[in-house]
């Protein structure tokens, strides 16, 4: 997949998707336009730039191996299992039932308060080329 770089920082760069491979011969991953009406600006991503593009160069990147794998572990099971974790403890401390929801509510709250910490600047595209 193919990339415009328009913004560099450290080691990552602010990556927007250009869509080279809707055509016959190649499946079409819909990453290019992933949550977007066709008016909306284009969606722009952080990757890992190890190779030194700077902004306006044209780069190809790849996700990381099992990317979408960890990120749905990360963010949805989670999370998940954090609730009903609260809520396995909520019951055996004999809460009521809007008691027991409010503390899986306020443990879910945590939980991405925790991720939006921890997860900010991390990133599964890795820029692989210059083009």
């Amino acid at each position: 997949m193919y990339a415009k770089v328009m913004k560099t920082y450290k080691e990552k760069a602010e990556i927007e998707l250009v869509c080279t491979e809707a055509s016959k011969e190649n499946a079409h991953c819909g990453a290019c336009s992933m949550g977007q009406k066709p008016s909306e600006k284009a969606e722009t991503v952080l990757a890992r730039n190890m190779i030194g593009a700077k902004p306006g160069d044209m780069v190809e990147c790849n996700l990381k191996e099992h990317a979408e794998i960890r990120a749905a572990l990360l963010l949805f099971i989670g999370p998940l299992v954090v609730f009903m974790l609260a809520l396995g403890v909520a019951q055996a401390m004999n809460l009521e039932l809007w008691q027991s929801f409010l503390s899986g509510a306020a443990t879910l709250v945590i939980t991405y308060v925790v991720l939006r910490y921890i997860l900010k600047d991390t990133t599964y595209y890795t820029i692989t080329g210059i083009k």
